[in-house]
């Protein structure tokens, strides 16, 4: 045999052992590994987000390869706990002064429940009324001074940033530009 015939012999079984995609199944601390949930990556990715978990919560996690033989072993067992959720609480009382194109706001701050991320920071949102893209001041007071660009209404919101990701949105205010 020569290395060209082997070559040639080894050639379609290792085809046939690449990864096609992985598969990642994931179950919370209390429930067995038969309830988990399956996800496939997209072709041989070797990444996954996985959406949708609960905050605070451990989960158990395998991944085990697929290709044309099929499923492979799925891995060991590894553990990771999702981050506590983002506070529910929008801030409150919100104030704001209008001196020309600037509007200078204020507002309580919010008080994350024990289930809930710590607040680091506040963001706030304001658009164009009728457009879609916000733009973001972030700030770790509870204040913060808007200039407002263009002539026309915006439309401002506030949310708490905390480790968990934004909290709920404050209710809009809607604010006049005649700059």
């Amino acid at each position: 045999m020569t290395s060209k015939s082997i070559w040639q012999h080894e050639l379609p079984i290792l085809i046939l052992h690449l990864v096609a995609c992985w598969q990642v199944g994931y179950w919370k601390d209390m429930q067995q590994e038969e309830a988990a949930e399956k996800v496939k990556t997209e072709g041989n990715e070797s990444s996954i987000l996985l959406t949708g978990l609960e905050g605070n919560t451990l989960y158990h996690l395998t991944v085990r390869a697929y290709n044309a033989a099929g499923y492979g072993p799925p891995s060991t067992a590894v553990h990771a706990a999702t981050k506590k959720s983002p506070p529910s609480q929008a801030p409150g009382n919100i104030m704001w002064i209008q001196d020309g194109s600037h509007v200078s706001l204020g507002w309580e701050p919010v008080r994350p429940l024990a289930n809930e991320s710590d607040v680091m920071g506040y963001k706030v949102l304001f658009r164009q009324e009728g457009q879609s893209n916000s733009q973001v001041i972030e700030t770790q007071k509870t204040s913060a001074v808007v200039l407002l660009p263009d002539v026309g209404v915006y439309i401002i919101e506030v949310c708490a940033v905390s480790e968990g990701g934004d909290g709920t949105a404050s209710p809009q205010i809607r604010v006049p530009s005649f700059s």
